[in-house]
């Protein structure tokens, strides 16, 4: 929400070049603000859309996953549920991550179309790296502080040092989870944005 509320707005003094040559500023901000809501909704929607489909996944390949390592183990209802919940845990996490992304991606992107028209690289690489950095960051940290929280909740059930391979079998579902869902992203995502470059071009066709 903070990094929303900053306005966007195309630069306007003499050291800038505009965006589109015989544009004003004020048309270049508008013409900026109506593609980036376009963007912005377009993403929301196929996040939307494609975590409608992760939750119906999950929601059933968890339970396949309780009753699959619940009969493997002979029936230990304690390690299929807590494998399922760490599959659980790590899309949902997954998920979180993805959106948050997906955020940071399309606010970064029109401001680092803004700093472009300064003179040089700096302005726009820089931009565009910070938003790569808080991405990555927040990512990575994201998914070790749930997997550090799950495990020292698991270590109340398992605090028997003896118990540890367990422990490190349960957690596992966790990784299964992250990685179904980012399969999600990549080949859901893929295909979203072949559609996407497909259209844009035709339209870019029929225009011009």
């Amino acid at each position: 929400k903070i990094i929303a509320a900053i306005p966007v707005k195309s630069l306007d003094d003499d050291e800038t070049k505009p965006l589109k040559e015989g544009k004003t500023s004020s048309e270049t901000t508008e013409r900026l603000n109506e593609i980036y809501c376009a963007i912005y909704d377009g993403a929301e929607s196929f996040l939307q859309a494609e975590y409608k489909v992760c939750f119906q996944f999950i929601a059933f390949f968890g339970l396949v996953v309780f009753a699959l390592v619940s009969w493997g183990t002979g029936w230990d209802y304690w390690q299929g549920g807590f494998t399922a919940l760490s599959f659980w845990l790590g899309a949902l996490t997954s998920m979180a991550s993805g959106y948050l992304g997906m955020k940071v991606a399309v606010y970064s992107n029109v401001r680092t179309t803004i700093s472009a028209q300064k003179p040089g690289y700096t302005s726009c690489f820089n931009t565009a790296f910070r938003a790569g950095a808080v991405m990555g960051f927040a990512l990575c940290g994201m998914g070790l502080l749930m997997l550090y929280a799950t495990l020292l909740a698991y270590r109340m059930h398992y605090d028997d040092s003896e118990q540890w391979t367990v422990l490190t079998e349960v957690i596992t579902g966790f990784g299964l989870g992250g990685s179904c869902i980012a399969m999600f992203g990549r080949v859901g995502g893929g295909i979203y944005t072949k559609a996407a470059d497909v259209g844009a071009d035709l339209v870019g066709k029929v225009v011009h």
